[in-house]
Order: C-alpha cells, then structure tokens, then sequence
C-alpha cells in the first residue's frame, strides 16, 4: 500500500509539474514549438521533394517527348497528305469539270482522214484539210493535275521506306488508301449532313443529332486506325531510338490525342501510343477511366477556350490506379513549328515592344490599306472569268494595277521594319528573335500553309537566326510563293518554283494560295483578332499526355516523411524534459521576485528586491528596485499635490514634472469668473455659512469645468480661473470653454432655485450673478514659482485680456464677455451680440467684444430682434453717426434697461459734444482694468 501511495503521490508530483505553472506552460511552448517546426519542416520538404521528383520525371521524358512530338508531326503529315490525295482525286476530277466552262474555243486546221482497217490515215494529204473549233484550257480553266498527286505518293512511299527499313507492299499501301479514302467519304458526308437545317421535331432531331455523332465517331476512328497504321512502320526503329534517349516505358507512356478524338461522351482515342513499342509495362495495361478522360477534356477545353494561355509548366494530374499513383502531364501539340514558334514570340513581347510600336501602328494602317484593296481584287478576278472568254489575269492592266498597289503596301511594309531595327538595334538576342516575328510571321505561315512537307528540319527555325545564308534562303522562298501568286501568270506551280521545295508539294493551287495570303495580309497584327492568334488556332493539333508511374517515387518520400516525424516526436520529447528541468532554475527566481512584488502591492515601499544575476532577472531586479523607489517619490508629491493642484497637473507631473517645470508656450483659452458684489454677500454672513456657500458654488461650477475638459488653475476668495488645452492638448477647447461658461450660468440658477426652496443662506445670496471672461490665444504654462513653492499657471497678454474681460462685463451689464479671437471659433454654435471695440489699458490694439446669448437654434425672436437693433446702433456709432447712434441706443435703453445701451448712448452724447480725432477707428480706450 505504500509502495502504490508512492507511485500515486511520484505521479502526481510528475503530473503538476507537467501541467501547472509556467514550468509546464514552457515546457510544452518548448517542445511544442520544436515539434510544430520539424513537422512544418518535414511538410514542406515533402511538398519540395515531391515536387523536384516531378520535375525530375518531366525532365526525364521532355526529350523522348520532344521526339514522339516530332514523331506524331511526322505521321500527322503522311496521314494528312493521304488524306490530301484521296481529296485531290475528287477534287481534281470535280475542279477539272467545274472548271471547264471557263475553256475556249479557238478554230484549228485539222487534216481529213479515213479509217482503214481500224487505223486512221490521211492517204498522204490527198483528203485535204478542214476548219474546226477546238476547245483550249485558259487561265480559269487549269488546276492541279494527277502528275501532282503521284508525286505526293512516291514521296510517301519513300518515307514510309524509310522509317521501316523495308520496302511498301501493294497490300499494306492499299490498307493505307483504303483508311484515307474511307476517311474522306466519312468527312464528306458529316459536311453533307451539317449542311440540313436542324429538324424541329424532336424525335427528328435527336435521330440527325445521332446521325452527326456516329458520323463524327466514324471519322474519329478511321484517322485513329490510320495513324495507328503508319505509326507501325516506325515502331521498331523509333523504339530503338527512344531507347537510346533513355524512355523508360515502365515509368513513361506517352500518347497523343489530336482534335478529332475529342467526342464528347465517347473515350477519346490517342493517335500515337508507346504502349506499340512496349504493352508490357504496368502503364501499358491503364486504360482510360473517368477521372483521366475528365481531365483530358479540361485541358482541351481550356486551351480551346484560350489558346494564348499555353503554360511553359504543364498542367499536372495525379491519379490512383490500383495501388500506384499515376502523374498526367499534358502538354499542347502545334503543327507548324516555323509559325507557331513565332506566333508565340509575338503574343510574348505585345506588351514590351518599345520603340517598335511605330512598326505596329503603320502595320495597322497598311493592313486597313490592303483591306480594302482584297475586295476590289476579287471582283476583279470574277470579272475576268466570267469575261467569254475568260480574261488571263496576268494581262488585264486594272488586275495587275491592283496588285502592283498591293506589292507596294507589301513592300512599304517591309522597309518600315528595316528601318526601326535600324535605328533601335536590340542588343538581346531572344528579345531581337521574338521582335523579329513582327516581319517574318505572315510569310512563314504562308508557306507552311500553302505547302504540303514531306520532311520537317527541327532547326529549320534555329538556322534562319544563326545563318545568314538559311535565312537569305528561307526569305527567297517566300518571295518567290508571293511572286507566284501576285503575277498571276498560271495557276499551278512553275517548274523553278517547284524546285526551291524539294520536301514538300504545293497542295494548293494559286487561287486557293491567294486566299491564304489575303487572310494573312488582311488580318491586324496585334488587334482583338490578330494573326498570332489565327496562327494558333490553324496550327493547334492536339494534346500530348505523359503518363508517368510515380508510385516508387512518392513511396521513398512517404518513407523519409515518417523518420522524420519519428525524429520530431523524440526531439519533442527530449526537448520537454529539457524544458522542465531549466524552468525549475527559472521558476524559483521569479517565486522570490513575486513574493517581493505582493509585498509591494501591499504597500510596502521598504521592499528590497535581490540581486538576479547578469541575466535578464539581474535587469529586472534592478528596473523593480528603481520602480520601488520611484513609487516612493510619486507616493510623497501625490501626497503633497493632490491637495492643492488639479488631478490633471498631477497626473502630468508624475510622468514628466521637468516637462512641466520648463514650461512651454502653446494657444490656450483662458478662463476667469468672479462673483458680482460677492463681498457685500461676504459681510453679512457668518463664517460657516461663507464657507458652506463657497464650497457649494465651486464645487458646482469646477466640476462643470472639469467635464468640459478645463484644468483648474486656482481659487482667488470666489473667482474662478481655469485653462482649456493645457497641460493636455483638448480639440475644440475654445468651444468647450463657451459650453462650460453657458451651463455654468445654468447652473448658478438652478442653485439659486434650490437656496429659495430650502431658505438657505440670506437674500442677497439668492440675486447671486457672475462674469465670466473669456480669450484665446497663445501663453506661457507651467509651474512657477520658487524651488521651494511653486503652482502649474498661465501668463501672458492671452491671460491678462481674459481677466480685464471678466470685469468689463460689469460696465456692460453682462454675463459672459468674449474676445473677438473666441467668437471666430464659435460663432456657428452660439448666438452673440456684438457688444464694443476697446483698446485695453496698456495696449495700442483694438480689441472687439462680443456676449454669449445662448446657444444657437435657443434664441427668441425678440432676442434677434433686439441684437439685430443694437447691432445697427452699432453700426451707426463706428460710422461716427453719433446722434443717430444715439437715438438708436436710447430707444433700445427704454425698452430693455439694458447696460450697454446705456453706456453707448452716453459714449454717442459724449463724442457728439467731443467729436473723436478724423483716424478714429471705432475703439474706446479704457482707462481701467
């Protein structure tokens, strides 16, 4: 029972410690602290190392992805150019019976003959000869031939030779036909189907809804068999060469999904998948689940909804596919690398341009130019073929007068470019080789678009930067396109024309390769719709995904994560130990110091606080024993001031009584008020009944000064002088003065009712009035005195006006006299009258006087009424009309008894019979305080 009482008491002593006190309360801080820090830590290298993984991963297969990018370009184009083959049959068959009615008859001489024995003879002339009309081909009436198309065959058969090593049987070339031509039927007949107007029935509508996806579903899958077809003849060498680049297909797969394989509610079908050169892998065996198709149609839909927000960094999924976590990666897949490129570099530096906006804004005004000269070309152009016969464009003056304005825009054009860079050569060379696309993009793209490749060279846009000769050659190249189109001199391509695209075939006739160029020509550079975008637009192919297999990956790190946490828990743990053990040196010291510390609150100033040491306790020990001795001193001057000096004064002179004892100047209102006839009152009471008067009406009008923000300066028997905005400065003080003066004569009413009720002291005590003057402006504060003796005051001419005024109000009869200084600060919140101008004993300035009635919106009309007729006897009286000054004066003294209406009008009768000096200003010097 002991032993167990033990372990109870051992664990409970354990348990305090751990969880009362600051003791516990550091110690937890402590190895809280650290064990928040190595998680936080070990999160954030998780989320790094993560992260480096996939971007190691995204490195490892940048450059496989580069090549199969190239790869599937390649296959795109030999799939396209048989679809294009497939296409031109029909099409040349229809173009050259569409285009016959643009033929000509011309009148031939032809020998006669007779068939003899199935063979045709003329019998060496002797038949003679005939006139007959033959039909000749004209300009309108050429178009691309099947020499052309054969051409296009022998170069794809060559390639496919030499991706596979081996020569192209009959069968597998018939195959490859037989998909384009089934994917050309299946296009021409979705174009055939979308061209009806939409049923409006509904059951109608959903059959020809149907109709359209299964027709689309068709053309999806015929172009997926045929890529999937070609991609077989370079599967043995291209996995030969992905080996050499370090695929590895058990962490990789890469596959691409071009336009057409978006169906929405079909699974998308990649066109090109690894998964032909390795299906042994565990990625090989994915197949597309919902979480995966979702994320494909968000990328294609982002991209469709913005082309321009191509990322440098891919958009990433992770995906859970039995017990391996998957990483997608899609990235955008462009045809037309020369133009993309390009159209990007543009879309780039729109907003960095500089100096080259001079070529943008004359770009602007020849694209406006060319604009209107496109539609005037076309015209013309229908003109000709409709002309019997048809008119050679080539030799019709207004054709090529067009088109001679059109080559100069074009040239124009140019020669601003060569200027601007020029004059503002850029030293950058990434920046020079984006800027630059504001010359080369149209052409480019003209030719990628006019052109049909048979071979891309990936440096083809390297070299036209960093070899003059490539890029002298590749500008030759688009010059002679233009100049084919532009002299309209026939309507296929020339032999030399030809030959300066020894990889590619003209899939376009000049007709068709003028559209292009006008779209190009006639479309803004950098406007809403511009040509980078139109570029990107024509040039996006699709969507490469790289799925990567990440699963041993995320498991190391999952690994390292838990040792870290491991680590951390034991940190933490050794740490609150730690804690423990030296916040149990620290705890005994502060146990004295607050054993010390309630003595003092206890109130005793003789506390002696130890010494800590050199530390942070040494500094506090020595700041509490000189707060000790501070308490002292303030404890011994509370005590002297709080008697005799206002609770404000010595609130600031135990923060700063040097501060105080300097003394500083600032503007303040002054305040004095005195009792009238105070001293008859004096004389008949006796001295309880003084006392008891006194103590009653200051203590009542001190306390109004005191909620009004006013600092008592001292009792003088019964007057009252106060300061507003001192020592503490106080917003609105000067009407906060007024305010407190109003309420004071208030009040001094209410006491006087109270004094009657109750009988209290003796008659003359219930008459009762006082003055009250008032002045603002700037004076001298602070305690002064002697060393020995000394009280917080005001002085200054400031203070010495606020005094005379207070006992000017007796000759004017009034209660609350204020300088013209205060009444500018309120004269919107109380009604006054203006009552003299004086010049005070001792001073050569007029000042002017004003009484505070009420407070504005209290006044009767009788009170304006009579201020308003004092105010013009006033006036009359500055205007030195005296006599009628007077009679003014007399008038309202009749009515009112009033003080000051008295003393003006015997000042008028005065001045009328002793007329003031020519520069009298209106003032009335007082020969009396």
């Amino acid at each position: 029972m002991k032993f167990l009482k033990l372990i109870q008491s051992g664990l409970l002593s354990v348990w305090k410690i751990l969880s009362e006190g600051i003791r516990a309360k550091l110690a937890w801080f402590t190895g809280t602290l650290i064990a928040l820090t190595i998680l936080l830590l070990s999160i954030i290298t998780v989320r790094q190392q993560t992260a480096i993984l996939s971007e190691s991963y995204e490195k490892q297969a940048a450059v496989s992805k580069n090549f199969i990018a190239g790869l599937v370009m390649e296959i795109e184009s030999i799939a396209q150019n048989l679809i294009r083959i497939e296409e031109f049959k029909t099409r040349i068959e229809k173009q050259q019976e569409e285009l016959k009615k643009y033929q000509t008859k011309k009148l031939v001489t032809k020998k006669k003959t007779v068939s003899v024995f199935g063979f045709k003879t003329n019998l060496f002339g002797s038949l003679g000869t005939s006139r007959v009309f033959k039909k000749v081909d004209t300009f309108f009436s050429v178009y691309l031939t099947k020499d052309d198309v054969n051409v296009l065959e022998r170069e794809i058969r060559q390639q496919l030779r030499e991706a596979s090593n081996r020569n192209i049987s009959e069968k597998e070339w018939n195959t490859l036909v037989g998909l384009a031509s089934s994917y050309v039927k299946n296009e021409e007949k979705y174009l055939e189907v979308i061209k009806q107007p939409t049923p409006e029935e509904t059951e109608a509508k959903a059959k020809w809804e149907l109709d359209v996806k299964n027709i689309k579903k068709e053309i999806r899958n015929q172009k997926s068999k045929l890529d999937l077809y070609i991609a077989k003849f370079y599967a043995d060498s291209k996995k030969r060469k992905l080996e050499e680049l370090g695929l590895d297909t058990k962490l990789f797969r890469i596959q691409t999904f071009p336009m057409s394989a978006m169906i929405q509610g079909e699974t998308s079908l990649a066109s090109f998948d690894t998964q032909i050169i390795d299906n042994t892998s565990p990625l090989a065996k994915i197949d597309s689940f919902d979480q995966m198709e979702n994320s494909l149609v968000d990328s294609f839909q982002k991209l469709s909804d913005d082309i321009t927000a191509v990322d440098e960094n891919e958009k990433q999924y992770v995906y859970e596919w039995q017990d391996r976590e998957i990483q997608a990666l899609h990235s955008p897949l462009f045809r037309h690398q020369n133009s993309t490129k390009r159209a990007f570099n543009l879309i780039s530096v729109k907003t960095k341009l500089g100096d080259y906006r001079e070529v943008i804004k004359e770009d602007y005004r020849i694209t406006n130019e060319l604009s209107e000269l496109i539609p005037k070309l076309r015209d013309r152009i229908q003109f000709l073929k409709n002309a019997r016969p048809p008119i050679p464009p080539a030799k019709d003056k207004l054709f090529t007068s067009f088109y001679k304005s059109y080559n100069d825009l074009i040239a124009e054009r140019d020669k601003i470019y060569e200027e601007v860079s020029l004059r503002y050569p850029i030293a950058n060379k990434e920046l020079n080789e984006k800027i630059d696309s504001l010359r080369s993009l149209r052409d480019v793209t003209l030719e990628d678009w006019v052109l049909l490749k048979f071979k891309t060279d990936p440096l083809e846009y390297e070299k036209y930067y960093q070899d003059p000769d490539a890029r002298e050659d590749q500008r030759n190249r688009w010059k002679a396109i233009r100049k084919w189109i532009v002299s309209a001199e026939q309507e296929t391509p020339t032999k030399e024309l030809k030959r300066l695209f020894p990889d590619g075939s003209f899939g376009h006739s000049r007709s068709e390769s003028e559209e292009i160029m006008w779209k190009l020509d006639g479309t803004h550079l950098l406007e809403s719709e511009n040509v980078p975008l139109m570029v990107l637009r024509d040039n996006f192919s699709g969507l490469i995904r790289t799925l990567v297999d990440r699963t041993d990956g995320i498991q190391a790190i999952k690994e390292n994560r838990n040792q870290i946490v491991f680590t951390a828990i034991t940190i933490c743990l050794v740490a609150i130990i730690f804690a423990i053990f030296i916040s149990g040196v620290v705890v005994q010291k502060i146990r004295k110091i607050i054993r010390s510390a309630e003595d003092v609150g206890q109130g005793n100033l003789h506390v002696h606080f130890d010494d800590g040491g050199n530390d942070e306790f040494g500094n506090l020990t020595v700041a509490l024993n000189q707060m000790v001795s501070g308490l002292k001193e303030r404890e011994k001057m509370r005590g002297v001031l709080g008697s005799m000096v206002d609770p404000v004064v010595v609130g600031e002179a135990l923060k700063d009584l040097e501060k105080l004892k300097q003394g500083s100047e600032k503007v303040i209102t002054a305040f004095f008020s005195d009792i009238a006839g105070f001293s008859t009152i004096s004389e008949k009471l006796n001295s309880k009944e003084l006392a008891d008067l006194l103590n009653e009406y200051l203590s009542a009008m001190t306390l109004i000064l005191k909620q009004h923000d006013g600092v008592l300066d001292k009792y003088i028997g019964d007057a009252i002088v106060g300061i507003f905005n001192a020592p503490l400065d106080v917003e609105n003080h000067c009407l906060k003065a007024v305010t407190a003066s109003v309420e004071m004569r208030d009040k001094l009413e209410e006491l006087k009712k109270v004094w009657i009720q109750k009988n209290s002291y003796i008659p003359e005590a219930h008459q009762m009035t006082f003055r009250i003057g008032l002045n603002l402006g700037y004076a001298k504060v602070g305690f002064m005195g002697t060393d020995a003796l000394a009280s917080y005051t005001m002085m200054g001419d400031t203070v010495n006006l606020a005094a005379r005024l207070e006992a000017a109000g007796k000759d004017y009869g009034v209660c609350i006299l204020i300088s013209e200084f205060v009444h500018d600060e309120i004269k919107d919140h109380f009604f006054t009258r203006k009552l003299d101008t004086v010049r005070v004993k001792g001073k050569s300035k007029p000042v002017t006087l004003y009484e505070v009635r009420c407070k504005k919106g209290e006044e009767t009309e009788e009170d304006k009424k009579f201020v308003t007729a004092y105010e013009t006897a006033l006036f009359s009286y500055f205007n030195r009309k005296f006599s009628d000054a007077k009679t003014q004066f007399e008038t309202l003294y009749k009515k009112t008894k009033d003080d000051a209406c008295k003393l003006l009008l015997e000042r008028c009768q005065y001045y009328m019979e002793s007329p003031p000096e020519l520069d009298w200003d209106g003032s009335f010097t007082r020969t009396k305080k």
